[in-house]
């Protein structure tokens, strides 16, 4: 049994491309039926999100077939992905490796924005997805599960989770910090370049009330609509929009400002009450004038306040990883001596076999010649006696199963199967005819 990850993530694999392979849950579940039914893996996994889409397998090995190759060739067929050589556009790992970098994935240490928390929930999709197509077996669900104990250990046990990352990911932790919570919160996103594209991003998965898209090009607009969701609504309703929002994060082109300190006294006023405001401003120039964030509950942030945030929590973070590394090691000696013993149990099951058919093959010579209750008796001692022999053995097999090296399994497999002729035999008959001959 292997196990191969074929990765394009954002390290290796440029934004256009990826963009263009992303999977959704109908189109996922039909391309992992064809890795099961055609690259014929055993076990298939699809881990796609906007910085990076994995395929996980489970296959026997054979020196006839390349399965990474037919991996590339099926993401080909169905994405028109074009692999790049030699400055590879994708990952393959093996075994191992594949196992490190799941739970690495899941710990947060191979995202864009280290330790974030998103891709958690991204693993339990993928892993929900590969149950629904029926192609998760027994070493996927496994490796999934301990892939989310290390997330999770990762996340309690450290703070690299800690601390925005990212200006627009530091605008959303700062709008939990002054609602405490964005159940039921409007947001409004102005702008549709990269930096409200992140701000989308960032905003999967996350419970707000509603969401609003405005762009001077409405057909951008409404593209990243259909994305992410959400209505979109013409620029000039920017203030009535104001009137409604509770976050606000702006990231025009704009060279003068769009909303002015008087513009924004007025749209003050109209919301009334005690209702906070907060905008974050990251457009350069400035969207909205510096004097609005004097206003009673208007709250204004622009992109020096949040750069001075996540460097302080980037420099926490890494101060982290190391324990975050530690975990994903220790969690993978765990799962890979499962590994182990998984690939020692069809050794165990032959021997039990053996033996057990050996035990049946002698018990028939008695049957008929003694009668049924002592013939009972016989088997029931003789079942339980090749198992307290075979008890032993097995549970070494068990403990040594790690140790690949000695190929414990392999010999013990060979030794049951194969007639072996002692290497000494032609000598000790060649010595023993010479022998019988001096005698004579």
């Amino acid at each position: 049994m292997a196990l191969l990850a074929l990765s394009l993530n954002h390290r290796v694999t440029p934004l256009r491309v990826r963009e263009d392979i992303v999977f959704g849950r109908e189109d996922g579940q039909s391309f992992l039926l064809c890795v099961r039914d055609r690259a014929q893996a055993s076990e298939a996994l699809l881990l796609s999100t906007c910085n990076r889409t994995e395929v996980y397998s489970v296959y026997e090995p054979d020196p006839a077939r390349e399965h990474d190759e037919e991996l590339l060739a099926l993401l080909a067929e169905v994405r028109g992905f074009v692999p790049t050589r030699p400055q590879r556009n994708y990952m393959v790992l093996r075994d191992e490796e594949a196992v490190r970098h799941l739970f690495r994935v899941a710990g947060g240490l191979e995202s864009q924005i280290l330790g974030e928390s998103q891709i958690l929930g991204q693993v339990k999709g993928a892993l929900a997805l590969a149950q629904e197509a029926g192609t998760a077996g027994r070493v996927l669900n496994r490796l999934c599960e301990r892939a989310l104990r290390v997330g999770k250990r990762v996340r309690t046990e450290t703070a690299l989770g800690e601390g925005a990352l990212s200006a627009s990911y530091a605008a959303l932790e700062l709008a939990r910090k002054i609602f405490g919570s964005l159940e039921r919160k409007k947001v409004l996103v102005i702008g549709a370049g990269e930096i409200a594209l992140l701000t989308l991003q960032n905003l999967r998965g996350v419970q707000i009330g509603s969401l609003t898209l405005m762009n001077r090009s409405r057909e951008r607009a409404v593209e990243l609509a259909g994305r992410f969701g959400g209505t979109v609504r013409e620029l000039g309703e920017l203030p009535r929009a104001l009137v409604e929002a509770d976050l606000v994060i702006s990231s025009t082109s704009s060279k003068e400002p769009l909303i002015g300190y008087e513009d924004m006294k007025k749209i003050r006023h109209q919301r009334g009450g005690s209702r906070p405001l907060l905008i974050v401003d990251l457009a350069v120039p400035r969207d909205f004038d510096e004097r609005c964030g004097s206003l009673d509950e208007v709250f204004v942030k622009n992109l020096d306040d949040l750069t001075e945030i996540v460097a302080a929590n980037a420099a926490e973070r890494e101060g982290e990883r190391p324990r975050a590394e530690a975990i994903v090691e220790r969690e993978l000696e765990t799962f890979l001596r499962w590994l182990d013993v998984l690939e020692v149990e069809p050794t165990i099951r032959r021997l039990r076999e053996i033996f057990h058919r050996i035990r049946e093959e002698e018990l028939g010579a008695w049957r008929g010649t003694i009668d049924e209750e002592t013939y009972r008796r016989v088997e029931e001692l003789t079942r339980r006696l090749v198992n307290r022999l075979l008890h032993t053995p097995t549970t070494n097999l068990r403990r040594h199963a790690g140790v690949r090296e000695q190929g414990i399994a392999a010999l013990i497999h060979e030794l049951l199967t194969e007639e072996i002729p002692y290497p000494g035999a032609a000598r000790e008959d060649a010595e023993g005819d010479s022998g019988q001959g001096a005698e004579e």
